[in-house]
């Protein structure tokens, strides 16, 4: 879900996206509540909408809010695209919400959301229309307005959900490769990233992947001693 913060009406016209960076992060035992933040920079084109004097180009400060749980009880399938061509990307199943528990995280992370956009601290990045009122201008679809409504809350749940990319668990640990990490059936093959965990830890998985890689490599060489 993406708001646009400050002054700025302008809708029309080319896109490029700048300094895109998570700024806070909020962790609950059921969810997570990450933001990031960027500007927009729109090249105008002349229109009877524009809302401001013709320029080269203008900034948009935008502010991208999303919710994230970890461990979820929907599962996916990986498998490959083609037997005789393993560069070949494979061919993934999300399956998202597949469990109704997770639809039901979502929804409540999506409440905290909305309770937090009407917080005093939030009201300075909200616009004012023509008739006087306040609110925020959304950058594609807005959170429900009735969102004591479960069937509103979980169709926006399912229209909404997108990847963190941060794919995990086509190699897992005792199912693929073993205690060390090796392939099993194998002699000489490791795996060591990501794809080895059953569940992506923390916020951002690369810094557990970096420490993973560097304690096996360690213990490679310890190994060949």
């Amino acid at each position: 879900m993406a708001i646009e913060l400050g002054g700025n009406r302008l809708k029309t016209g080319s896109v490029s996206k700048l300094a895109l960076r998570v700024q806070i992060v909020g962790i609950t035992n059921d969810y997570y509540i990450e933001t990031v933040s960027y500007s927009l920079t729109f090249a105008p084109n002349p229109t009877p909408s524009t809302l401001l004097p013709l320029a080269s180009s203008s900034h948009l400060s935008v502010a991208s809010i999303s919710d994230k749980f970890p461990g979820p009880l929907s599962h996916g399938s990986l498998w490959l695209a083609s037997p005789a061509g393993a560069k070949a990307a494979p061919h993934v199943r999300f399956n998202y919400f597949a469990n109704p528990a997770d639809l039901s995280r979502c929804v409540r992370a999506l409440r905290k959301i909305g309770q937090m956009l009407e917080t005093k601290s939030l009201d300075r990045f909200k616009y004012e229309d023509l008739k006087g009122s306040r609110g925020f201008l959304f950058l594609g679809p807005s959170l429900p307005a009735n969102q004591s409504d479960d069937s509103s809350m979980e169709a926006f749940c399912r229209s909404s959900v997108t990847s963190f990319w941060h794919y995990h668990g086509g190699c897992v640990l005792g199912k693929v490769v073993d205690d060390d990490f090796r392939v099993m059936g194998t002699n000489s093959l490791r795996v060591v990233d990501s794809s080895t965990f059953s569940k992506c830890p923390g916020t951002n998985p690369q810094a557990t992947i970096m420490m993973l890689g560097r304690y096996i490599g360690l213990k490679m060489l310890r190994e060949r001693r």
